[in-house]
């Protein structure tokens, strides 16, 4: 297993397949942020955790409910923090959701894959605003506008350091199928570069470690989409039409073969939300 500690007592693993995950440590017990989605790598990793820590796992913190995040979280058996539309959706979905999230997850993974079925859990903290932790090494957890209306980063003032979900993702194509506000996501990550802003160092949801300015690159693939669009709208055209763009947007990352096919869906529902997005907003 591949567990880097980027600050005292703060570890991220881009070891599993698909999100990175982490863990912080406090004198109150450890907070893990996000799990793998496969059982074997979520007890795999919880392992890990209580092996380092030699105690329980006080909370885990979802960054956002994106099916590979939600999957795995029951596997770590603590309680678990996410935002509101989380846990509503949870909630209000119900086991034969839960299963059919499962059954849907494992099916579009390359090759297939077998799950066993997890525990869904609700979430136990409901964050709707900030929520610190309190200890001598404070963790704040914080709703913000991202890629999913649940997004949270979890944020360490004194290392300086953020957990950011897919609201940052570096080298990859952004997930924006479940963006409410890609106008506000951009705003968050303007706010985020702001020089007074007090981040060292960006742990993604997926990729690698990154530094602020590294940010401008997602930054400038989401104004891009806005912006093709909004063109295509303003010519009269209609959703069908985005599939002409999705090849543009898949070279400025290019993926392996077998992923392809799952690419370009990805791609293609993020453009088509923001059709939505761009409609509603001419309208207001």
């Amino acid at each position: 297993m591949n567990v880097e500690e980027i600050a005292s007592g703060v570890y991220v693993s881009s070891f599993y397949p698909g999100i990175n995950v982490g863990l912080i440590v406090t004198d109150g017990g450890a907070v893990a942020v996000d799990a793998p989605p496969l059982p074997a790598d979520a007890r795999s990793w919880r392992e890990w955790i209580l092996a380092t820590t030699g105690g329980p796992i006080r909370y885990v913190v979802l960054t956002d409910p994106h099916p590979d995040r939600l999957v795995g979280v029951g596997w770590l058996g603590a309680p678990v923090i996410a935002g509101g539309f989380v846990f509503r959706q949870l909630r209000e979905g119900g086991e034969s959701w839960w299963h059919s999230l499962l059954e849907e997850w494992a099916q579009n993974q390359p090759g297939g894959v077998e799950i066993e079925p997890a525990p869904q859990v609700l979430p136990e903290i409901i964050v709707n605003g900030s929520v610190t932790l309190h200890s001598t090494v404070p963790v704040v957890v914080e709703l913000v506008a991202g890629a999913t209306p649940g997004s949270i980063w979890v944020r360490l003032p004194q290392q300086a350091v953020v957990f950011a979900g897919d609201t940052v993702v570096v080298g990859r194509h952004p997930l924006l199928s479940a963006a409410p506000d890609t106008r506000a996501w951009l705003e968050t990550l303007v706010e985020l570069r702001r020089s007074r802003s007090p981040v060292r160092l960006i742990v993604p949801g997926r990729g690698p470690l990154a530094r602020k300015e590294d940010t401008r690159e997602l930054s400038e693939y989401i104004q891009r989409v806005r912006r093709r669009v909004r063109a295509v709208r303003t010519a009269g055209g209609r959703r069908s039409d985005l599939a002409r763009l999705v090849p543009e947007f898949l070279s400025l990352f290019p993926v392996e073969k077998s992923l392809q096919e799952r690419a370009w869906r990805e791609v293609q529902a993020g453009l088509e939300r923001v059709f939505e997005e761009l409609a509603q907003e001419e309208k207001a």
